[in-house]
């Protein structure tokens, strides 16, 4: 096994987002999926960027409950009905 390499994982983390997002290919996916299997430094911070993201876009999903959906159409009607008095 070669030594820890720091420079390695400061290109990991530059890459990290693309990984993530599955635009990485081919042989730069392969490389930074070598990487983390080797750091787990790198794995574990990978991980937990990736559940991060995940419940980030689990929350945006997520519809307000009705009583505050109708209050604020409520009030978006009230200001739009002062602005053209």
């Amino acid at each position: 096994m070669k030594p820890h390499d720091p420079s390695r994982c400061r290109e990991l983390l530059e890459r990290l987002s693309l990984y993530i997002d599955g635009e990485l290919k081919g042989a730069e996916r392969r490389s930074l999926m070598s990487h983390l299997r080797r750091c787990p430094c790198c794995e574990e911070f990978a991980q937990s960027l990736q559940r991060t993201v995940r419940l980030c876009q689990d929350a945006g999903k997520r519809r307000l409950p009705a009583d505050v959906r109708a209050r604020a159409r409520a009030r978006i009607e009230d200001l739009m009905a002062s602005t053209r008095q």
